[in-house]
């Protein structure tokens, strides 16, 4: 048993620090979260709902349950955190507000207006808060777009890769569960504003493949030496007399026979999946689209 943990005693100690680190963060941003308790300063807000099922895709309980748990949110954020769904084409709403704009950024155009119009902000109209807007309609281009936008502070709390990453955990359960995809945003929002800005940087996924690598490359470096052993056999160990006889073959080349037959293409080709886009020059805005 010492023997093999000498050989691996290295991977343990990595596993080790990485437990205990991820134990002493998650006891401070529990820690954290038990103290915080922003109390809200914009007094004229239009609106104390935050879940605006436009698009029916809630059901009246899941409405209310998303309430409470956007209310308990908010106040450990200091964040208007607030939901739209919609099934209508952004297309002329959008356009007539900012003439040209792209498909990706309806719904940013869309979450900026109904911000400022609600005067939405947790410390002051347009201030500080998130808004997700997922349209449920096909646009022209053939696809359906969700926007997250940041808004106040948390524009420079979020880099376009943690949007991303946001969006991206909202579309692993929104097409089958659109309950649990909009409840993994209000909380994603909440581990990142109290978590991850609080104590780290925002760790993208090929970091883990990172961490393993140079574990691997560490372990195989503090073992190449001990796994070297003499020689004890060679090439003509075993051989009669003790020296090797080569037989010679030869491959020889006669003919060659080609076939050919050509393969009709059809004129029709199909794609699909779903893809996920930035929003331009949007400040504090990604989309993702299905």
């Amino acid at each position: 048993m010492r023997e093999y943990f000498r050989y691996f005693k290295w991977i343990y100690i990595i596993l080790a620090v990485l437990g205990i680190l991820l134990f002493v963060l998650h006891v401070g941003h529990w820690g954290i979260a038990l103290t915080a308790d922003y109390q809200r300063t914009n007094k004229e807000c239009l609106t104390d709902q935050r879940v605006f099922d436009y698009g029916d895709v809630l059901t009246d309980k899941e409405e209310q349950k998303l309430e409470k748990l956007i209310a308990k949110r908010e106040k450990q954020t200091g964040c208007d955190i607030v939901l739209i769904t919609l099934h209508e084409s952004l297309k002329e709403y959008a356009r007539e507000i900012e003439p040209g704009v792209s498909y990706n950024e309806f719904v940013g155009v869309y979450a900026e207006q109904f911000w400022k119009e609600n005067g939405l902000g947790y410390d002051r109209p347009d201030g500080d808060g998130v808004v997700l807007v997922d349209n449920w309609y096909r646009e022209d281009d053939g696809a359906i777009y969700t926007g997250f936008s940041a808004r106040g502070r948390v524009i420079d709390a979020y880099t376009d890769l943690q949007i991303n990453h946001i969006l991206d955990n909202v579309y692993r359960y929104v097409e089958q569960n659109p309950y649990r995809a909009y409840k993994t945003y209000v909380n994603d929002f909440y581990h990142d504003m109290l978590g991850i800005n609080v104590f780290s940087i925002y760790i993208p996924r090929i970091a883990y493949w990172i961490v393993g690598i140079i574990s691997a490359v560490i372990f195989i470096l503090y073992n190449w030496r001990s796994r070297k052993g003499r020689k004890t056999i060679t090439a003509v160990t075993y051989v009669a007399g003790g020296k090797p006889v080569f037989r010679v073959c030869e491959d020889r080349f006669i003919r060659k026979t080609v076939t050919r037959r050509k393969i009709e293409r059809s004129s029709s080709g199909s794609s699909g999946g779903s893809g996920g886009g930035g929003g331009g020059g949007r400040s504090g805005f990604g989309s993702h689209s299905r």
